[in-house]
């Protein structure tokens, strides 16, 4: 029976599925040609009125693109209060000039006649849905998946907390200014929903950075509580902020001590209306949800230059290209360095790639190069049904750039600027990326002494089926190892006869001249490992599935990788493998 202030949710467990909505874009878009130089150039901007139908009733939204959106960025869903048309806010708000300054696109959504529906807040949580899933569905920009920000003003702000609040998980940090008091009935449904991957906590219990401005409520008792709040006593002149607790969390690998909760009582902050949106859009765009293991992890939203990379360009085949460098403090030695080459995903760029890996923190602490490199955007994946944005032309994915020739460029380019021992040169890529590593261990298995591909095998299709191709056996051994999450693309860590996964496994077992039914299993928590060695024990085939954990790329999975695998191989001159433990 439907309760009033509730959700429609059957049992304790919700979440929004597979969010690679570009797969099902129908829309008919004439898109521009890539600017070659200048590839990161928005395609679209301004405003873009879209809509959407939820039980046969059409609602509407509006699109803001800032004129120098980046390839990848950030979106911030605004929830205005009832009865206000988004043409009429993002025209008189003060909103259009705080998206230009900080490069996020908004998502202005409007309520119906009559305002926010709090009683049947069903319908507005199907309404943001429909929003949010039309939005990344990549049409005419691409939000990255750490950037999805939510922010609610007047009665707006109810639907926001309770969207934000509901995808706990997803949603990076959520900003209110209104009535955020959410309904007890709804607190207490929210509290019986166990969070999206991890089944001993609910959808309160994640950690989410917010500012909340007005009256205290049990939301903002919560959000302390989800964050292991610290007592300490600070302040701004804007509002009183609580932490999490250093002690607990310092030590993460994954993620950073750094949610915030502030709360600004009422009346003690009066700012001008475009002052107010600012520094909300400022205090939001700081933290970033990388999907993870779990519920998410977060670090800052940083530069390149914040990471201290170095970025080089050059024009190859008439396209200007872009990789970078992290030069570990290990350079000051003169001694010959080994060289990672850390590979992104299908629309994302190497400055992503390492905020999200965080590849380059492990060089320093071992002492090695790390090189991460970038796609140039095609469109090609997705049947033109989306904005060109970057892609490797990796087995199944035609993209218009020869990436091998790419890459030996920029390997060619890297050890004649740097001290590479090329020895002990890795390649380790996630999805689209992870596609060429496998093509790069194809074509150019003598560049490498080991592979990490992850979060798509070789024999997956673009629609995650299986996909006819091998690697002919040529006497060259490829250490490799897969790793796939639970709930990643394809077969995900199937392993079952005939898989995708096991097809992988079947191929390389027979170039590596291993016996493929004599795997060893081994289990260490959430991680899932098989492992096939040669008659001197040399592990040179591994497969590992990942519980609770989605189709992303972690820290944690990079210092495995490094720690475990890569640096105990070696690669002569001649070709032939050296192990050592």
């Amino acid at each position: 029976m439907k309760r009033e202030y509730c959700l429609d949710i059957d049992g304790n467990v919700y979440t929004l599925g597979d969010l690679n909505m570009f797969l099902d874009n129908k829309e008919p878009i004439s898109y521009p040609a890539v600017d070659s130089q200048n590839p990161t150039k928005p395609f679209f901007t301004g405003s873009i009125r879209q809509e959407v139908e939820i039980d046969g009733i059409a609602r509407s939204f509006l699109l803001y693109i800032p004129q120098h959106y980046p390839i990848s960025g950030a979106g911030i869903f605004l929830y205005p209060d009832d009865n206000v048309s988004a043409e009429d806010y993002l025209e008189n708000s003060g909103w259009k000039p705080v998206a230009e300054q900080t490069n996020a696109a908004l998502i202005v959504l409007e309520s119906r006649s009559g305002g926010w529906d709090k009683k049947d807040v069903q319908s507005e949580i199907s309404y943001s849905e429909a929003v949010f899933k039309k939005s990344i569905a990549r049409v005419y920009f691409s939000m990255n998946e750490a950037t999805y920000y939510c922010m609610g003003f007047g009665n707006g702000a109810y639907v926001a907390a309770a969207y934000a609040m509901l995808n706990s998980a997803l949603i990076a940090a959520v900003a209110l200014d209104g009535d955020y008091d959410l309904h007890p009935d709804l607190m207490a449904q929210l509290r019986s929903i166990r969070s999206d991957r991890e089944a001993n906590k609910s959808k309160l219990d994640v950690a989410m950075p917010a500012w909340l401005i007005g009256k205290a409520t049990p939301l903002l008792d919560s959000l302390k509580r989800a964050a292991d709040a610290s007592d300490e006593q600070l302040y701004n002149d804007a509002a009183y902020i609580y932490r999490q607790n250093l002690k607990q969390y310092f030590d993460q690998p994954n993620g950073l001590p750094m949610v915030e909760i502030w709360h600004t009582e009422p009346g003690r902050w009066n700012p001008e209306a475009d002052e107010k949106y600012r520094r909300m859009a400022e205090f939001v765009l700081r933290f970033k949800r990388w999907l993870s293991i779990g519920n998410g992890d977060f670090r800052p939203a940083r530069t390149w230059q914040d990471m201290r990379l170095h970025r080089f360009t050059a024009e190859i085949d008439n396209r200007q290209r872009e990789w970078f460098v992290y030069e570990p403090t290990a350079l000051r030695t003169g001694k010959l360095l080994p060289l990672v080459l850390a590979i992104h995903g299908y629309s994302c760029t190497g400055e992503l790639f390492a905020e999200n890996s965080s590849w380059h923190e492990l060089a320093e602490r071992r002492g090695f190069l790390l090189v991460y490199v970038s796609a140039f955007p095609d469109n090609g994946i997705s049947g033109g049904h989306t904005v060109p944005l970057p892609s490797w032309n990796a087995l199944n994915i035609h993209a218009q750039t020869d990436d091998v020739k790419y890459i030996d460029y920029v390997l060619s380019s890297v050890k004649n600027s740097y001290p590479v021992d090329s020895e002990r040169v890795y390649v380790s890529g996630h999805s689209n990326g992870s596609l060429l590593t496998q093509r790069l261990m194809e074509e150019r298995p003598l560049a490498f002494a080991a592979f990490g591909p992850q979060g798509a095998p070789y024999h997956m299709g673009l629609d995650g089926t299986a996909a006819d191709r091998t690697i002919r056996k040529d006497g060259i051994i490829r250490p490799v190892w897969l790793m796939m999450g639970a709930e990643d693309i394809g077969d995900q860590d199937k392993l079952d006869c005939g898989s995708i996964n096991d097809r992988f496994l079947d191929m390389m077992c027979e170039l590596n001249d291993l016996d493929r039914t004599g795997g060893i299993d081994r289990e260490n928590g959430k991680y899932h490992t098989r492992t096939f060695v040669n008659a001197e024990r040399v592990p040179l085939v591994k497969f590992t599935g990942i519980t609770d954990t989605p189709h992303t790329y972690t820290p944690e999975f990079a210092q495995l990788y490094w720690d475990t695998f890569f640096c105990h191989f070696r690669r002569k001159s001649d070709g032939t493998i050296i192990y050592t433990d």
